[in-house]
């Protein structure tokens, strides 16, 4: 299957990489943030992206930092629960959201993660934390510690 090397969105140009057999990923940098922000396509199996995914990821790539917000907004009101540490409330309450480097993660069927690839939380220790999102609205925390099964 010849698959496309680059894609235009009307705010960014995703391009795509290498990645394992069966999967296709393409991959857009986008201006914002301390060091930037990445938009990710992954198609499993490997075929050119869905409708679903370049609309979702249009979305996501002009909207980027109203979506930063409320991903932030919304893992500091899931997470304050009693089961959190002490040292974990201390980070959520603090002048600073204890979150990195964003990165958003389109599937083929539109559905989407935005994952904080840094994050002084427990949870978030090695692999990140991630929000799943329902078009633009945060529904669940997705706890990334074990990639395996993500």
């Amino acid at each position: 299957m010849d698959l496309p090397d680059a894609i235009e969105l009307d705010a960014a140009t995703l391009i795509r990489i290498d990645a394992p057999e069966g999967i296709a990923c393409w991959v857009a940098g986008i201006e914002g943030g301390d060091g930037g922000w990445t938009v990710s396509i992954v198609a499993e199996p490997a075929e050119a992206p869905t409708a679903e995914a370049l609309e979702t990821a249009q979305g996501i790539a002009s909207e980027f930092a109203g979506l930063v917000d409320a991903a932030t907004a919304f893992l500091t009101e899931e997470l304050a629960g009693p089961s959190l540490s002490a040292r974990d409330h201390a980070l959520l309450a603090g002048e600073q959201p204890p979150f990195g480097a964003p990165e958003a993660v389109v599937w083929q069927d539109g559905t989407w993660m935005l994952r904080f690839a840094e994050s002084a939380l427990e949870i978030g220790e090695e692999y990140g934390i991630g929000v799943m999102f329902a078009g633009r609205t945060p529904v669940a925390v997705e706890d990334l510690s074990d990639p395996d099964e993500v």
